[in-house]
């Protein structure tokens, strides 16, 4: 085929490298370089970086609207535009320019999770189970047509990072079947049940912040859903403490939410509004990511001391 693309993040740049090489990627759209780290320098994003290696032309436009941008990508003669994590919703003047139309590849068994941050919110929410959706886009957010689907399984310690893995790992091939179907005519896409459509907005710092109180299997979700980034954290000592990685535990009653209990000098664990939460990985301020018994040895928590 040859595609359009159109996305920004390392998700739609590792799908972008997986689908160069069975079809011709004719130029990548992506969101203007943004500033970025504590000297404010523009920094491009991982599409735009991707498009290097794969030697196609990159299109930052600050609108999809503007008639000279939708005369550029006309030139190009696309069989097809592929949209992958863009950021923006692509207007009607553009996704209809191609023969085959515009595909969007969405981490979610749509209609859930429709929106910026479906994968974290999935497990936030302690979902068992998600998919992978590549559907046609219309003009409102993540509601085409369904073209083809996948569920994925989530397990009970599976992160952020992980799922994305296997979206990356999946997802080009899943583009490559709703092409096949596209390309063989009489698609007979699948239309969105409305009445089951959920939202999910944008994740940010606040929400990564980890209440004590709150059941110790919802503050090990919340631990996964903001892994890698931004990472779920608290405080100690007055300082920020980030937390990677945790497990749940039984125990705890009567310990107030947030209280730093060690087991034989080697088990670092939190008590939450029921049970504990054993804290596996973790990053002090201005420290590297270390397990919990150099945090033991090397910050020696007194009894009575809390997080948060």
């Amino acid at each position: 085929m040859r595609v359009g693309f159109f996305g920004t993040p390392d998700l739609a740049a590792r799908v972008l490298a997986d689908l160069a090489r069975r079809h011709e990627m004719l130029f990548i759209v992506t969101a203007p370089d943004r500033e970025a780290g504590r000297h404010r320098a523009l920094r491009p994003c991982a599409a735009k970086l991707c498009a290097g290696d794969i030697d196609a032309p990159v299109l930052q436009p600050e609108t999809l609207k503007g008639p000279a941008f939708l005369e550029e990508i006309r030139a190009f003669n696309a069989d097809i535009f592929v949209v992958v994590a863009y950021g923006s919703l692509i207007p009607r003047s553009v996704f209809d320019l191609p023969p085959l139309g515009t595909v969007n590849l969405h981490p979610s068994l749509l209609p859930k999770y429709r929106g910026a941050a479906p994968i974290p919110w999935a497990i936030m929410n302690g979902e068992t189970g998600t998919g992978i959706t590549v559907q046609l886009i219309n003009e409102r957010l993540d509601a085409g047509d369904i073209v083809v689907q996948e569920p994925l399984a989530i397990g009970p310690d599976m992160t952020a990072g992980d799922l994305v893995d296997i979206v990356c790992a999946r997802g080009a091939g899943l583009i490559d079947r709703a092409m096949a179907i596209l390309a063989a005519g009489d698609p007979k896409p699948m239309v969105q049940d409305e009445s089951k459509a959920t939202y999910c907005g944008k994740i940010d710092r606040d929400m990564a912040r980890i209440r004590w109180d709150a059941p110790a299997h919802a503050v090990h979700d919340l631990v996964r859903a903001m892994n890698p980034k931004p990472v779920a954290f608290t405080e100690f000592r007055g300082e920020p403490l980030k937390i990677f990685n945790t497990a749940v535990q039984g125990g705890g009653e009567g310990a107030p939410p947030g209280s730093i209990i060690m087991e034989g000098k080697k088990r670092l664990l939190a008590a939450a509004g029921d049970g504990l939460v054993e804290i596996r990985s973790l990053q002090p301020a201005s420290r590297k990511v270390m397990d919990a018994l150099s945090f033991i040895n090397g910050f020696r928590p007194a009894p009575g001391e809390r997080f948060g």
